[in-house]
């Protein structure tokens, strides 16, 4: 493997580029931002079917225009669409659900592309560790898998915006520094993580009846999720309704599963193959509860993924309701970004949600906090 010498400095770099980088982006255009991936996105993906060439979205399947802040003892809203609006971000939308869920017609991926707004990214970049020269300036230490090399990049400030685990592996690969273990020592009571396996199903000429099955969309808005907690087919979304097939004739459709953690934990470690197929217990499992479920006849074809770090369980500002500043942990989270050089955010700060990332990104820019 090759190795090249430090670049120019950067004012601003930002590793990661799922939702929370590219809010970043949004709010402050000009930082550099860095992600391993071949593409931006994160965990709010969007594919395509190999049979049918449908859109399905494998981690968030729609997103709430409203958000509330707690700070200061008051409670402040906010609203999504006029926060990309503010910022120019153009995103074609359509109720599902009720009249307060929103997901873009190009798929929840395309959310990350429009929030980054043409603002470049560095892919296929992989954040190895971090060092701090004399003069207080930031060394990053990259993988380039393109270039097969490592780089090494320059910034006044660093934001960290991958999961906790991630961020911790980096921290530990990196020189001994009291700042990085101020970091570290914070960062454990959020450093808890769900498993969330996914199934895609989809069918050439089988549609489910989803009136019998109590699906009522008499109100214009289609309802095409089912949310049972606890059950092993957690959540269930018919994506075939938000993005469907124009050459299908109506006979199509297409299922997505997310499993609960419970069974998620239990079967992440065999879920899929290379090709993100079944063996043939899973694919045995998974056609007969289609069937137990939905009445469907075994479909013709199965996709499986696995999000390994797909939820932080104990987010800093809450979960659920207004994003909570007024605590003792934030204020320490403030104390730390402007002393260290390095803010650290993701869903461990915001919780998993959409609307308390974007939101939450806005706030913090708006009050001078980011």
């Amino acid at each position: 493997m090759k190795n090249e010498g430090v670049t120019s400095k950067t004012k601003t770099i930002v590793v990661g580029a799922g939702l929370t980088g590219a809010a970043i982006a949004m709010v402050k255009p000009f930082v550099s931002l860095y992600d391993k991936a071949h593409k931006p996105g994160g965990r709010v993906s969007t594919k395509t079917s190999r049979l049918t060439g449908e859109r399905f979205d494998i981690g968030a399947t729609m997103f709430r225009d409203h958000l509330e802040v707690d700070w200061m003892g008051k409670i402040s809203s906010y609203n999504v669409f006029k926060i990309w609006k503010t910022n120019g971000i153009k995103l074609e939308t359509k109720p599902i659900y009720d009249s307060e869920n929103f997901y873009p017609l190009l798929g929840m991926e395309s959310i990350v592309e429009s929030m980054l707004n043409g603002n470049p990214t560095n892919q296929s970049m992989t954040l190895k560790s971090i060092s701090r020269s004399g003069d207080g300036i930031w060394n990053l230490s990259f993988h380039s898998h393109l270039e097969n090399q490592t780089k090494v990049f320059m910034a006044d400030h660093v934001i960290l915006t991958l999961p906790i685990p991630q961020m911790v592996d980096i921290l530990n690969r990196s020189e001994k520094n009291s700042d990085l273990d101020r970091w570290t020592k914070f960062l454990e009571p959020y450093n808890d993580y769900r498993k969330t396996l996914v199934s895609f199903f989809s069918w050439k000429n089988w549609s489910p009846n989803l009136s019998a099955h109590g699906f009522n969309n008499s109100d214009g808005i289609p309802v095409s999720t089912i949310l049972n907690r606890g059950d092993d087919w957690e959540y269930q979304s018919w994506e075939h309704i938000k993005y469907p097939n124009s050459n299908s004739n109506g006979k199509s459709s297409s299922l997505l599963v997310q499993f609960s953690s419970l069974f998620s934990e239990t079967h992440f470690e065999t879920w899929m193959d290379s090709d993100k197929q079944p063996n043939a217990f899973y694919k045995e499992l998974l056609i007969e509860g289609l069937k137990e479920k939905w009445l469907a006849p075994p479909p013709d074809e199965i996709w499986n993924h696995r999000w390994k770090f797909a939820q932080s369980q104990m987010p800093l500002l809450g979960r659920e309701g207004a994003l909570k500043l007024d605590s003792d942990e934030f204020s320490e989270w403030r104390e730390l970004c402007k002393s260290t050089g390095i803010t650290m955010l993701g869903d461990w700060f915001f919780g998993s949600k959409l609307e308390r990332i974007v939101g939450g990104v806005y706030f913090l820019n708006h009050n001078g906090l980011l």
